[in-house]
């Protein structure tokens, strides 16, 4: 039996559906921390992921915009 990450780590690499898995991921991550009850880990960790995702893209985003300055 395959565990949820195996599966997980499947469906990005297969990228078959017709929505982005990693965007269906973080959309339910940031779902869960708005309506997941606080102070528990779950609701922790996925703060702590969304959060880096937010920070890492933001990070790229102004990346490309230094390079297209240059």
């Amino acid at each position: 039996m395959k565990t949820a990450k195996e599966i997980l780590i499947e469906e990005l690499n297969e990228d078959m559906h017709p929505e982005k898995v990693e965007d269906v991921i973080f959309w339910a991550l940031e779902y869960y921390v708005k309506h997941r009850r606080k102070g528990t880990w779950g609701e922790a960790i996925a703060y702590a992921i969304v959060e880096r995702i937010k920070e890492a893209e933001s990070l790229g985003d102004l990346s490309k915009q230094d390079k297209k300055k240059n």
